[in-house]
């Protein structure tokens, strides 16, 4: 793997929750990150918040994302921005997976 290509076969699937979220960090760089995560019908992205602002694109399924005590439904096709320091999280109602982008990058998920 190089700086600038990630390659899908270079890149590790981390379990959150065994059986409803994982994840793989797709790419970064400077100070972006891009993650995929993987939810079953049921996962729970449990609420928090960070001081990373994040943009999240649904590939596919049904959400719920609860950000500050409003509750979204998001389908593919959609997105959301996250300010930094917002408290939020998500429900997954019909297994699917979501393409987050922070800045600055994540360095909690590089541990």
């Amino acid at each position: 793997m190089s700086d600038v290509f990630f390659p899908d076969a270079g890149i590790a699937l981390e379990t959150l929750e065994p059986g409803k979220v994982s994840r793989k960090i797709r790419a970064r760089g400077g100070a972006l990150m891009m993650v995929e995560v993987l939810f079953e019908t049921g996962g729970i992205g449990a609420e928090h918040r960070h001081p990373h602002e994040q943009v999240t694109y649904c590939l596919d399924g049904e959400f719920v994302f609860t950000v500050d005590g409003a509750e979204i439904p998001v389908r593919a096709g959609d997105s959301l921005f996250i300010p930094a320091s917002a408290l939020h999280g998500t429900l997954c109602i019909a297994a699917g997976r979501v393409l987050d982008i922070f800045t600055p990058q994540r360095e909690d998920f590089l541990v």
